[in-house]
């Protein structure tokens, strides 16, 4: 079912007319002020002037909250090609754009304010919980006048979350918008060419956000969380989820943030979403997979330290428990890559709803051992390094941070303390995970040769990640890679992969 013959452009015309009715009110106001006040009655102006200056604030609010939830609907037009219109929406998009389901009469939806405010409160269990005695309708109610709420609310129902998210993008680009419109009446007021050469970078920088936003908004893509503030949070999902028996989340690494998040064919979600292409190509059913960016990514100078770690590894916490929440029986694997695998194991350590936890390319994982993670009954934990991935170099044979002094005396030393292991034993963050003595099951990454080619198409790799992420355990290849270690040389030489002699691993 699909709205037609509704006219958008009358829908903003009724959104400038509460706008407009807003400003008549404040300059009435003003107007009615100047008799009492000159006659010394100015707290009686006081007060009447600020019940009418409340009143032309609330308007204004409602014109703006009215305007964005337009644009997400128009901002959409795209979505259907040549002759195309945003009014061809399913029923359920639109209404949710307008801020109220069609047909509804608000007075029967039985949604209190206070019940809405008490869900940010409420663990993702009890969300889950709630929201299982709500009604479409009562949820749409909730997503439409609390969509910032709803969408960094774990436990809530995915298409709810979808929809807020659609709805907080939109208002973001119509942000946006305004800000490149105001950066185009600086533009005219004639400053110098420095000036000038700043606001036309910036102007550039915020319509190419606003246009990168809005294939954010396409049909196929499902958002489920979108914070813009500070570097920003983002989560994605590939497939199904309300109907996955399978869910895999991946947890990223340094420098990550939204400016980077869709990188054309690549970006962060290209980790989530290759899996998922691997699966269907494949044939394995079931599998929906989640690029997790819900936490603030360190810098490169950050990764030496575990701040970001202990800030975000309890919003993975979290938010997988929002996933086992909404259906316990389902089998849900977390994979962190590089920095992310820290986040990942101090989750672990802490406690997560996860079938599976798999460290790949890690600098460490804040576990001793991978018993000490505390997954769902018979949780197993991997671990995987490619061949050629320098987090090597983060080695620290003395228990504690390596300074640069002595790693700038010859990386020789860390690899002659290995004396021989199939991989460096103490890494920044604690025991390497893909070293023997740490307990996890390494499987086989071929076709990976650095640090940021795990979920490369063509490998190995990828399709090891997909078998655990579908329960596939005996699909996984867990030989012993014939390239295990990097080959010490001088200073300044490059190192090459170090072939292993049959033996040498006794």
């Amino acid at each position: 079912m699909t709205f037609s013959g509704i006219n958008p452009t009358g829908l903003q015309s009724l959104g400038n007319s509460i706008e407009f009715q807003a400003n008549s009110i404040s300059s009435a106001a003003s107007t009615a002020m100047a008799p009492l006040e000159r006659h010394d009655k100015g707290a009686v102006a006081d007060r009447i002037g600020t019940r009418l200056s409340s009143v032309a604030r609330s308007l204004r609010t409602a014109s703006g909250d009215f305007g964005w939830r337009i644009e997400a609907v128009l901002a959409q037009d795209n979505t259907y090609g040549p002759g195309g219109s945003p009014w061809d929406l399913p029923v359920s998009k639109l209404e949710l754009a307008i801020g109220l389901p069609v047909g509804v009469d608000v007075r029967s939806v039985g949604v209190t304010r206070n019940e809405v405010r008490e869900l940010s409160e409420k663990t993702p269990a009890e969300v889950a919980a709630y929201f299982a005695t709500q009604s479409r309708d009562e949820i749409s109610l909730i997503v439409a006048t609390h969509p910032n709420l709803i969408n960094d609310l774990d436990g809530a129902p995915p298409w709810a979350r979808y929809a807020s998210s659609d709805l907080l993008i939109s208002r973001h680009m119509s942000t946006l918008r305004d800000e490149a419109d105001y950066v185009r009446e600086l533009l005219e007021e004639g400053y110098g060419d420095l000036v000038v050469a700043g606001l036309l970078g910036h102007l550039e920088d915020v319509e190419a956000e606003a246009d990168e936003l809005a294939l954010w908004l396409r049909e196929d893509r499902q958002i489920l969380l979108f914070d813009p503030r500070g570097d920003g949070r983002v989560a994605e999902v590939f497939g199904d989820l309300e109907e996955a028996s399978d869910i895999g989340v991946v947890v990223p690494g340094i420098t990550n943030d939204r400016s980077n998040f869709s990188d054309g064919d690549g970006g962060f979600r290209a980790t989530a979403r290759n899996v998922h292409e691997r699966s269907q190509e494949l044939n394995v059913d079931g599998v929906a997979t989640i690029a997790w960016l819900g936490y603030n990514t360190p810098d490169h100078v950050g990764a030496l330290v575990r701040t970001a770690a202990n800030e975000g590894h309890g919003d993975l916490i979290d938010f997988v428990a929002g996933m086992d929440a909404l259906d316990g029986n389902r089998h849900i694997t977390v994979i962190g890559h590089s920095y992310g695998s820290l986040v990942t194991g101090m989750a672990a350590g802490e406690g997560l709803a996860a079938n599976e936890v798999v460290f790949v390319g890690s600098p460490g994982t804040s576990l001793g051992h991978a018993d000490e993670a505390k997954l769902k009954p018979g949780g197993v934990v991997w671990a995987g390094i490619a061949h050629g991935d320098p987090i090597g170099i983060g080695a620290n044979p003395f228990g504690k941070l390596t300074p640069w002094s002595q790693i700038a005396d010859g990386f020789e030393q860390l690899y002659e303390w290995a004396d021989g292991e199939p991989a460096i034993k103490q890494l920044y963050h604690g025991v390497n995970p893909a070293h023997e003595d740490f307990g996890a099951l390494e499987f086989h990454t071929d076709g990976a040769t650095g640090h940021s080619q795990y979920f490369d198409h063509d490998t190995v790799s990828l399709d090891n990640l997909l078998y655990i992420i579908a329960g596939m355990d005996g699909a996984v290849s867990i030989e012993i890679p014939e390239v295990i270690e990097m080959a010490p040389g001088p200073i300044g030489e490059p190192w090459e992969p170090w072939p292993v002699e049959e033996g040498e691993l006794a």
